[in-house]
């Protein structure tokens, strides 16, 4: 393993973290740091005043020791009367013996613990006793010692202490440690709350797409509430723009439905004149006058559908009150193609429905999606070509499905991303009906599938041509009572 994987992949979950438990880490962190250094120096100092005390401590002993010995004036140069120094021994509050300096000689309690070789006067471990030796002068001789005093004492009692006091410290760095945290997570909570409060705000906006949300306003003046009234004047901004543009919209949707209206009666009356004069010019008219009359009846029946189409999609667009009914998937598929098969005799249509779909919807519109996707099949596929049908339902899903596939040349990669595009239009080699298209078929097909909370895609026929899949909410038990919905808007 590369010695540089454990610390990406630890700088990768740390990154993952929430911010509260970030600021929460690094409080308690710094927060550990400061107070190990500053337990490790208060416990240094007091180690070291603790062994000074005690070590003080027995040097005043042994000293004191050594100041009655030589008031009594019980050791001489050559003796120490042990009958003498028995009591006095042991009245001492720890061990002690004295040693003759004429011929070394030791005076101590028997079965007392040995204090080790002489090593002159000071302060000395022996074992687990602090030894300290005091020098017993000569009264005559003045400065020459004539013996020397010891006194021991246990430092168990003093390393018990110490041991105390450290785990003291540590103690008290991981608990103050522990507070830190659990304070750092607090209060980063409490300073979070309102970006919480921000993201749950644009989650609901992402998932309605509706900015009329309005967050409290904040007490405190710090950069969250700054934050807070930065979001909230651009919420205020968002649902003016999209106030302002659904208004611009709906004035455009209804102009196109006003003139589509307004534009069939005079493109009636047109064609109708159109045709009457084709009929009179029949056997009796100029070639050259009955061309003219057939090109203005081509153009002005490709107009007269036009209009028909946008007239559907400004309805469409703009209907968003149109009440959802059940209704058969199916039943809607099946009619819609005996309706076209009288207008298809050079290509076969396949019809597979094995089992009612039921679904909610509106039943003319579900029938324009089918009507629209056979017609665009038939004219864009050569004679002799078949067009398979076939409604089934997804229960695991709860997907109605609508497959509309043909054996044609299929549709170019370059085409499809814009293929449901308003006036996007395709004549290939095989079109039957090159240049009267309105481009507009497959637009009102995707606009009538998102007003039923549906899709329509495009892809290959297991045949190699063309295959368009629409798929709207399969209507279950328990939606008997949203049957009364309105369409879903875009």
């Amino acid at each position: 393993m590369s010695p540089l994987a454990i610390p990406r992949r630890f700088r990768r979950w740390l990154s993952s973290l929430p911010i509260r438990w970030k600021l929460a880490a690094v409080t308690s962190g710094l927060t550990f740091i400061i107070l190990i250094v500053f337990g490790f120096v208060v416990g240094q100092l007091t180690t070291q005043q603790l062994r000074e005390n005690y070590e003080a401590d027995t040097k005043a002993k042994s000293t004191e020791l050594s100041q009655e010995l030589r008031e009594r004036e019980i050791v001489t140069p050559s003796s120490a009367p042990g009958s003498l120094l028995a009591p006095l021994l042991r009245s001492i509050n720890g061990t002690a013996d004295i040693i003759l300096t004429a011929n070394n000689t030791r005076y101590a309690i028997p079965g007392a613990p040995d204090l080790g070789p002489l090593t002159g006067p000071g302060v000395t471990t022996v074992g687990n006793l602090q030894v300290s030796t005091v020098a017993l002068n000569d009264p005559v001789a003045g400065f020459n010692p004539i013996a020397w005093v010891r006194y021991g004492r246990s430092i168990d009692r003093l390393e018990a202490s110490i041991t105390r006091i450290w785990i003291s410290i540590l103690a008290g760095t991981l608990g103050a440690t522990l507070l830190a945290a659990l304070g750092g997570v607090l209060l980063a909570r409490r300073a979070m709350r309102p970006i919480a409060e921000l993201t749950s705000a644009a989650g609901e906006i992402a998932e309605t797409r509706d900015p009329e949300v309005t967050l409290q306003d904040p007490a405190s003046e710090d950069e969250v509430a700054e934050l807070t009234r930065t979001f909230n004047e651009m919420l205020r901004e968002l649902s003016l723009a999209r106030a302002e543009r659904e208004s611009a919209l709906s004035r455009q949707r209804a102009f196109i439905a006003d003139a589509s209206h307004e534009l069939r009666t005079p493109l009636t009356s047109v064609l109708a004149n159109l045709e009457l004069l084709d009929h009179s010019l029949e056997g009796e008219g100029s070639e050259l006058d009955l061309e003219s009359v057939e090109s203005a009846l081509r153009s002005s029946q490709r107009m007269r559908r036009l209009v028909a189409d946008l007239q559907i999609l400004a309805r469409a667009d703009s209907d968003h009150d149109r009440v959802l009914k059940p209704g058969d998937l199916t039943e809607i598929t099946r009619h819609a193609v005996d309706e076209l098969d009288p207008l298809t005799d050079d290509h076969t249509i396949v019809l597979t429905a094995p089992e009612p779909v039921p679904v909610c919807g509106d039943g003319d519109r579900l029938h324009r999606i089918v009507t629209n996707l056979v017609d665009n099949a038939v004219r864009h596929t050569p004679p002799g070509s078949t067009v398979e049908v076939r409604v089934e339902a997804d229960r695991d899903t709860g997907t109605a499905r609508l497959v509309v596939g043909d054996n044609g040349p299929g549709i170019p990669a370059d085409l499809r991303p814009q293929i449901f595009g308003r006036f996007v239009r395709s004549d290939g080699p095989s079109d039957r009906s090159r240049g009267e298209g309105t481009g507009l078929g497959l637009a009102i097909v995707q606009a009538i599938a998102e007003r039923h909370g549906g899709t329509a895609t495009v892809g290959d026929s297991p045949s190699g041509g063309a295959e368009f899949r629409v798929e709207l909410p399969l209507r279950g038990a328990n939606q008997e009572e949203s049957v009364k919905q309105p369409l879903a808007p875009i």
